[in-house]
């Protein structure tokens, strides 16, 4: 037998330490390689795909590496501690550390050139499909032929192959530090005793509150400020969660002796002490992973789906017409719209109204209060009905501040009375301020200021001493199936240039934009989401298969003092299971408090496509957790 057969023997004996490994690295290299024969394709290299799209997928290609990086080195890593053993033997048996050094680069490059060959065979398969869903994404008149740049396959293979090999002279250095006696003892290192603090506990505990609090309360206003604490709280409670607090739900749960002592969970419970404490940095890492893929991919899940319901909201709508002062231009621009609707025979329901330019004269210094907008309670109704919003009453002399936009936090009206005064006028008149309102009903524009919403008789008194340059005029229209009439709005805006005196907004261009923005970060997010998921579920099967020998031998003990296959069974599907749906349901609450952040950013509803999305991985760890227990279990019957 050559080195090369022998090298080539130990990846086919050993391929079941390798398999998890080598599957999620050759689905790292598919998503890459499509990835990179899109950036290479004529049609996006020569501009007929917009520049936006392709930094898009450069952008997922930079995070596909950077992930596969860390990834391929913590694989390695765990298959380096797991052969220890083995490379200390061949050691001893006479083999030169050149040799070693040989046999590490051999084997290594044989699972790199086995991944990186079969990742491309099926990213071959899948660009034409890949291509397909894209075009469909971007609305493209036709699909993008199918076509592979040698680009995108010489970039793949060396980017894939240097990093293999980059990540094995790492590995060559640290075995070059361990010594004959290190390697062949390294797995029967006896295990210290869980150290348990109650102060540790109880800071897990406060950093997941803080956490969870700062997601739960959060607004558009404040998200950005909040980010990095909130992730910085939920990484250290997450490890101090594992560490401590882990162990001393254990313990507590031992003091209950009916359920201790019943069954196996006496020596499931003692095994667990030692296997969380092990585990923690692993299961944190994986909890952390897991709540981004979740929190991820639900984000842009219910952007997506949810951008009709937002485009409602932000634009209460479908179009609108507003003058910045009494303008003729407006009744001209008026009758050219309704004339174009009733050109393309669309029907649609609409409402005028007048608005009064105001401010307080009590407040010179406050430029809120010197451009505030008057708009009666009856007009308000008349577009809340066009918009599909409840109506509201106000009780005499008060007043409501409205919001521009649906986002909170953002309340520059505040106190608990105003004075009101119609802009070129010196007459006033006091109203209390009610409760605001956070839905608008009318579409934003920069012409408006901030709306105030008054009893018709406090609007009717105030456009009596109101001079015609403080009048405003509104136009709000809707329409059904307003998202797929595109040619109107396109004849709209030839028709209605854009000038000083009138603002022509719509709801259809919001929406397609975020159609265009939201589709493309949803089809990048979810195959980088789904590598994130994958390679956390491969990190828990390395740790498991680097522990099988040792847990081996204390089955093996078992089985001597008597316990039953089916018992030892129950015993390591307990501890495999608990392992593998701890970090997920930690990484499920995780991800809820996040769709709980989201949802105060957004309109409409996130619970189902957020429920949806946890749903749909939930069923992919179900079928992973069933194949890992089954290889698992079969090696608890080998030693009986």
């Amino acid at each position: 037998m050559t080195f090369r057969q022998f090298a080539l023997h130990n990846v086919r004996r050993s391929f079941s330490r390798y398999a998890a490994y080598f599957l999620s690295s050759a689905f790292a290299v598919t998503i890459f390689f499509m990835y990179a024969a899109f950036i290479f394709h004529p049609d996006v290299v020569n501009g007929t795909i917009r520049p936006s799209v392709r930094k898009g997928i450069f952008a997922a290609e930079v995070i596909v590496f950077l992930f596969s990086v860390f990834f391929i080195f913590y694989s390695t890593s765990s298959f380096l501690k797991l052969r220890k053993k083995d490379f200390g033997l061949l050691t001893l048996f006479g083999i030169t550390r050149g040799q070693l050094n040989k046999l590490i680069v051999i084997e290594n490059s044989i699972i790199a050139l086995l991944s990186i060959i079969t990742g491309m065979g099926f990213g071959a398969l899948l660009t034409k499909i890949f291509f397909m869903m894209f075009s469909i994404i971007l609305d493209l008149p036709s699909p993008l032929s199918y076509y592979i740049h040698w680009k995108a396959i010489a970039s793949t293979a060396a980017v894939f192959l240097a990093t293999f090999e980059a990540i094995t002279i790492i590995t060559l250095i640290t075995i070059r530090s361990s010594q004959i006696i290190d390697l062949l003892i390294s797995a029967k290192k006896p295990k210290k005793p869980p150290v348990y603090s109650i102060w540790l506990s109880l800071l897990a505990v406060i950093c997941l509150a803080i956490g969870y609090y700062l997601a739960y309360t959060s607004n558009i206003v404040q998200m950005m400020k909040r980010v990095l604490p909130i992730l910085l709280l939920v990484i250290i409670g997450t490890y101090f969660l594992y560490t401590q607090a882990s162990i001393g739900l254990l313990r507590y749960y031992k003091k209950r002796k009916r359920s201790y002592y019943r069954g196996t969970n006496l020596i499931t419970a003692a095994e667990l002490t030692y296997k969380l404490k092990d585990n923690a940095r692993i299961l944190s890492m994986v909890t952390i992973l897991t709540a981004v893929t979740f929190t991820s991919t639900g984000v842009l899940a219910n952007l997506y789906f949810g951008k009709k319901a937002e485009a409602e909201a932000r634009f209460p709508h479908a179009i609108s017409l507003i003058s910045k002062k009494e303008p003729k231009a407006f009744d001209n621009k008026l009758q050219i719209l309704k004339n174009t609707f009733r050109d393309e025979r669309i029907p649609f329901k609409s409402h005028k109204a007048a608005f009064i330019r105001a401010y307080n004269p009590k407040k010179p210094n406050d430029q809120a209060m010197q451009h505030l907008v008057l708009m009666r309670v009856t007009d308000y109704n008349r577009f809340a009905d066009l918009a599909g919003q409840p109506h509201i009453s106000l009780p005499a002399n008060t007043a409501a501040y409205m919001y521009p936009t649906p986002d909170k936090g953002y309340e520059p009206i505040r106190g608990k009375q105003i004075t009101l005064a119609a802009q070129h006028s010196d007459k006033t008149i006091t109203v209390s301020l009610t409760k605001p309102i956070y839905q608008p009903v009318i579409n934003p524009t920069a012409f408006a200021g901030h709306m105030l919403i008054v009893p018709n008789h406090v609007f009717a008194t105030m456009r009596q001493f109101a001079a015609k340059e403080a009048i405003q005029y509104y136009f709000g229209a809707s329409y059904e199936n307003w998202e797929k009439e595109a040619s109107i709005i396109k004849k709209l805006n030839r028709s209605l240039k854009a000038d000083d005196d009138v603002d022509f907004t719509n709801r259809f261009e919001f929406f397609y934009e975020m159609k265009k923005i939201f589709s493309l970060m949803l089809f990048i997010g979810f195959f980088v989401s789904l590598l994130f998921f994958l390679a956390a579920d491969s990190i828990l099967y390395f740790k498991l298969y680097n522990d099988l020998e040792q847990d081996g031998k204390q089955y093996e003990a078992l089985s001597k003092l008597g316990l039953t296959l089916k018992e030892m069974k129950q015993i390591a599907a307990k501890q495999v299971a608990i392992l593998f749906f701890i970090p997920f349901a930690v990484a499920t609450v995780h991800a809820g408090f996040a769709f709980k952040m989201l949802q105060n950013m957004v309109s409409g509803s996130v619970v189902k496509t957020s429920v949806l999305v946890i749903i749909l991985f939930f069923v992919v760890q179900l079928c992973y957790y069933f194949l890992i227990r089954s290889l698992y279990t079969k090696k608890v019957e080998q030693v009986m």
